[in-house]
């Protein structure tokens, strides 16, 4: 049994043995048969499923604010059987079977990291390590409480919080530290929640300014506006020949990160290719409370500022609403 990423690849495989034709498939998500999938072959063909694809539809990480633990499936009870008929019939073999028993998180492994990559069992934080101080470390405001995403020592996905004055956490032997940004000359930053590599959800804050713009598109078309109500043709010059119709409008920010030490380059590496982006604002209508609220990274690439090159270390994205201004939910 392993903690397995399905955003990436994940290969399972048989080999079929002397007198079997073909290989059958059966995986079930969270105890639900969802699909059977038949391949032929023959003595010593090693028989290959490819599975990420198909658990990856039935996990859906939501975020509303506060504990939120990784989104994850459970594939136990899933089989590869193999038959001595070519249509995945007769007598299964009872010796050479290959169970799929995992737990699939929607996070993924890099080219560089290899075939089928997997997470500890237990024990773990989910976020990237700071390879450069050989450690992990989160930087939150200052009075800023938060939550951190791991598996216990028991294996179990979830998060643990943070107060507002602590130093450190610990699972297992493995320590992440909490550093504070002083940003209070732009209030408390912008905090992005974003789906990171490991299918865990991360709090990244950008301290510095943030500039909020709205966009707007129309279409227009001419309208008669002749009447002859009075017996003969005219028009009223305060009725608007060209009108507007399908009017929407969309809003974008731009963030400004501050300044973060280069060991924090895959924080912003894995915001850009998350697929599950929240940014947490004043509700524009009671300041005095916090709305999330779905976005869309915008900026498409990213170039890896060091310490040697920039000195000071400090991105700019942009990210577009994951929404129309305009109410039209239906």
């Amino acid at each position: 049994m392993a903690n397995i990423l399905v955003g990436s690849p994940r290969f399972e495989s048989i080999t079929l043995i002397t007198g079997y034709k073909s290989a059958v498939l059966t995986l079930k998500i969270n105890n639900v048969l969802r699909y059977t999938i038949l391949k032929t072959g023959t003595a010593g063909d090693v028989i290959t499923f490819e599975i990420s694809e198909l658990i990856r539809d039935y996990i859906t990480q939501t975020f509303t604010g506060g504990q939120t633990a990784p989104a994850n499936v459970s594939t136990t009870g899933s089989l590869i059987l193999q038959y001595t008929s070519l249509d995945g019939t007769g007598s299964p073999s009872g010796t050479s079977t290959v169970a799929i028993n995992h737990t699939a998180i929607d996070g993924y492994g890099t080219f560089m990291e290899g075939a089928n990559p997997t997470l500890a069992a237990n024990s773990i934080w989910l976020l990237s390590k700071d390879v450069i101080k050989d450690g992990y470390y989160v930087y939150a405001p200052l009075n800023t409480s938060g939550w951190i995403s791991q598996i216990t020592a028991g294996g179990t996905f979830t998060q643990v919080g943070f107060q507002t004055n602590t130093p450190s956490l610990t699972v297992g032997t493995t320590d992440v530290n909490i550093v504070r940004v002083d940003c209070t000359r732009y209030g408390d930053g912008n905090k992005i929640t974003f789906l990171n590599k490991f299918g865990a959800l991360q709090d990244l804050y950008f301290f510095l300014k943030s500039v909020k713009s709205t966009t707007s598109t129309k279409e227009t078309y001419n309208a008669n506006t002749i009447s002859t109500s009075t017996g003969s043709a005219t028009y009223s010059v305060n009725a608007p020949t060209k009108t507007v119709f399908n009017k929407s409008a969309n809003q974008k920010i731009r963030l400004s990160s501050g300044y973060y030490p280069e060991g924090a380059n895959p924080f912003f590496e894995e915001l850009l290719l998350s697929k599950s982006i929240w940014l947490t604002q004043p509700d524009p209508y009671n300041p005095s409370t916090e709305q999330v609220v779905p976005v869309v990274i915008s900026t498409s690439s990213f170039t890896y500022k060091t310490s040697l090159n920039d000195r000071l270390i400090e991105y700019t994205m942009e990210f577009d609403m994951a929404f129309d201004y305009i109410n039209n939910v239906r």
